[in-house]
């Protein structure tokens, strides 16, 4: 599981798409069209539709004292969605730690990524034709990013990458397919509208071994000298329906879905280890099936009594940043009424540091995980135009 089968072998064909261009006005009035210099092999970014979008938003408390902006700033998670007629590309970076190293490393492997995709994928003589060939271009794509980071000079970064194209020959509902190849903590989804159930398609880079939210198992950048860590690597495939929604994330979504984040469950591995007496130890297994239980839970609410109407991808994406929002209101809230206390210039040093105390002891009761949180989303079907 979370792997191809040495056999597999589904052939597809990918349409390039028609190229979007921006218009400028000559001093005569004439309507000339302007060719943007490409980035990552599109023109024209910006450009989205409800079926195909995504969202980074920062969830840490804001800054007192009159400092403009959060905590954590700046945001290190990058995304991309590139749709296409027939196919689609998301990619997600989540640069490890804070600071403008990892988001430098995290822009550079979604670009160096991208950058080799839209070449191989499309602009090559040798197209790819089968499952395989896909799986192996995006691998070497992350070939790509790490040249890239390293020769920008950024730290570290995870990252994910899927593909999602139209099969030559459905295997029965199933006329799409999905290849993703992942390092680091920022997994894929799939959303079954026929079904209603969500799937992890890369679970097996953690199978059986407890999450650990301060280690995200494997990075592109600089991890040993000028080498990556590719201990987690995987590729993983999974057969698609038209409508499914396939998204990514970063693990500062993925992670506010987790039992033991939001106090639901224990575990006696990671920060974690310590729980109130009242939660239940959980397994990895079991832990991994919270999470999924509890992401279902809340895209199955968008439409609760309208079981037969599908969800669609603009739907999911806002269900998901308002959960992630709400379950850490109360740690970010806490956070803000701290700053503002301890920053009391009438407080002795022992009262600043008994106030710190206090509300360390009170964030501990709280669920959820401040955190960058990115979401790259994508509804299955065929598209009558392209967008990025």
């Amino acid at each position: 599981r979370g792997t191809l089968p040495s056999k597999a072998s589904i052939s597809f064909t990918l349409c390039a798409g028609r190229r979007v261009l921006a218009w400028q006005m000559l001093s005569r009035g004439v309507l000339m069209p302007s060719v943007p210099v490409p980035a990552a092999g599109i023109a024209v970014w910006n450009i989205q539709l409800s079926e195909a979008i995504g969202i980074s938003i920062s969830l840490y408390d804001h800054k007192v004292g009159g400092g403009a902006g959060r905590h954590g700033d700046p945001n290190a998670d990058v995304y991309a969605v590139i749709a296409r007629p027939n196919n689609a590309i998301l990619a997600v970076a989540d640069g490890c730690s804070w600071g403008p190293k990892p988001r430098q490393a995290a822009r550079c492997a979604v670009r160096g990524s991208l950058e080799y995709l839209n070449q191989k994928l499309f602009d090559a003589v040798d197209k790819p034709h089968n499952t395989q060939d896909i799986v192996r271009h995006v691998r070497m794509s992350f070939d790509s990013a790490q040249k890239m980071i390293i020769e920008n000079k950024g730290t570290t970064t995870t990252l994910c990458v899927a593909v999602v194209f139209e099969l030559a020959e459905p295997k029965g509902e199933n006329g799409w397919g999905l290849c993703v190849v992942s390092v680091g903590d920022s997994p894929c989804f799939v959303w079954r509208n026929t079904t209603r159930q969500v799937v992890e398609v890369t679970s097996a880079a953690h199978e059986g071994h407890n999450r650990d939210m301060r280690d995200s198992g494997g990075c592109l950048g600089t991890s040993v000298g000028d080498e990556p860590d590719l201990g987690n690597l995987i590729c993983s495939f999974a057969l698609l329906a038209e409508g499914d929604i396939v998204f990514v994330t970063s693990d500062g979504v993925s992670d506010n879905f987790d039992p033991v984040t939001l106090h639901e469950g224990a575990t006696t591995h990671g920060p974690s280890a310590s729980p109130p007496v009242s939660l239940p130890v959980l397994t990895p297994d079991q832990r991994q099936a919270g999470l999924i239980a509890n992401l279902t839970q809340v895209i199955r609410g968008i439409k609760p009594q309208l079981k037969n109407e599908p969800i669609h991808a603009w739907e999911l994406k806002e269900a998901i940043v308002k959960h992630v929002i709400d379950v850490t209101d109360n740690q970010r809230a806490c956070m803000e009424s701290s700053l503002k206390s301890v920053d009391d210039p009438e407080l002795s040093t022992v009262e600043r540091r008994a106030r710190e105390l206090e509300f360390k002891e009170k964030l501990k009761t709280m669920g959820g995980k401040l955190d960058h949180a990115t979401l790259a989303v994508y509804e299955v079907c065929r598209y009558h135009n392209s967008c990025a």
